[in-house]
């Protein structure tokens, strides 16, 4: 079975083709600026030249015929059976990967205000797949459903009880799938089950998500109602008083564009002065600069903290990301402030460990294994996908 995986932004598309029973990767595609003049598409498949082109796609369906068209032609055109997508946010209508129907989409519309960056682009992208690909099964995976697992007393918020009746405010947490690659790779690295540890996972890339993890079950997640609470991340704020909400509103600032700062301009880029982008940060020598990584570490730390007394202990601290797994002076400054778990990290282990690398980065007396790993959303998304259509 041949199987596309589609992940579609605001203004661009990842796509992966993978073969199952095997789940080995075939062919990976991406469209940079959907929507502008000048768009970047490149196609690589095994065997094969890469293709780049420049040209103008109006729109996620455009781009999806355009990848489409390039994975037919050629001397072993590639058919696709089926399709998995991510979607970032279904509130508690799943707690699963399910079938592509009407209902999930008008689900996905109801709920698309929880995930403004997000939603709206992954329905543009199944829309567009199912207009490109008639008859062709799909499959949503969701972002929040591997925190169905929480404990009332962890997703409640403390607001009356009908904003959580009426108007389904609660804590969902996201990155769950990232998440569920990053187990997969722990595991592989320890050759441990995960019933026998309690992990607290750091997932820090463009969006940041701290995960606690205790054998078998997410009991707590960072990222709550939507995706800007909890860590600092390049553009979210991550945790913040209501009242500074208020006082923006108070202020004069519409409700839009409160929702555009807190998601779009604050965070490492908001405090920094820099950008959004770790390595940026990390090159510009200005105390704005330093600022924000001091905020960014503050953050984790505090995190790893609450979710180790939570889970009674601390067995396992997983890194990844592109921060999480290329950054490993953030790394190792997180790790200092664990010292008094008995966590140590391997200084050689730890600095060999970037540019895609991943491995176990502890020392070999520390009392926590601390592992980097890769983070490959695609695979875990084409496995749903696999078990759902098959069955």
């Amino acid at each position: 079975m041949t199987i596309l995986v589609l992940n579609a932004g605001s203004s661009s598309l990842k796509c992966q083709v993978f073969a199952f029973p095997a789940g080995c990767s075939v062919a990976r595609a991406g469209v940079e600026r959907v929507g502008q003049a000048k768009a970047r598409l490149k196609l690589e498949r095994e065997g094969a030249e890469p293709v780049v082109e420049e040209r103008g796609f109006r729109d996620h369906l455009e781009a999806i015929e355009r990848v489409l068209e390039l994975l037919h032609a050629g001397p072993e055109p590639l058919g696709i059976d089926a399709v998995g997508h991510r979607v970032v946010h279904a509130a508690e209508a799943f707690t699963g990967s399910v079938p592509v129907t009407p209902a999930v989409l008008e689900a996905l519309e109801t709920f698309s205000h929880l995930a403004p960056l997000h939603n709206p682009p992954n329905l543009a992208g199944i829309r567009a797949c199912l207009a490109v690909l008639p008859g062709v099964p799909m499959v949503c995976v969701f972002d929040n459903a591997l925190h169905h697992t929480l404990a009332e007393e962890v997703w409640l918020c403390g607001l009356p009880r009908r904003l959580y009746t009426d108007e389904r405010i609660r804590r969902y947490g996201f990155h769950g799938v990232a998440f569920r690659s990053i187990f997969d790779r722990v595991t592989r690295l320890l050759g441990r089950p995960l019933t026998e540890l309690r992990v607290v996972s750091l997932m820090l890339g463009s969006g940041c998500t701290a995960n606690a993890f205790d054998r078998g079950r997410s009991v707590s997640i960072s990222t709550g109602f939507t995706p800007p609470e909890g860590l600092v991340q390049s553009t979210r704020c991550g945790d913040l008083d209501a009242g500074c909400v208020v006082a923006m509103l108070r202020a004069g600032w519409p409700p839009a564009r409160v929702g555009d700062l807190l998601n779009r301009e604050s965070g490492l880029k908001g405090v920094s002065q820099v950008g959004p982008d770790a390595r940026d940060i990390e090159e510009a020598d200005t105390p704005s600069a330093r600022l924000a990584e001091a905020a960014f570490v503050h953050r984790a730390v505090q995190y790893v903290g609450g979710y180790t007394a939570d889970m009674g202990g601390l067995d396992v601290l997983a890194f990844g990301g592109g921060i999480g797994q290329n950054a490993p002076a953030m790394r190792a400054a997180i790790g200092a402030r664990m010292s008094h778990l008995g966590l140590r990290l391997d200084a050689a282990a730890n600095a060999a460990c970037v540019t895609g690398a991943e491995g176990i980065v502890s020392a070999a007396d520390s009392r926590v294994a601390v592992v980097v790993t890769a983070v490959d959303e695609e695979w875990v998304i084409a496995r749903d996908t696999y078990e759902v259509v098959t069955g």
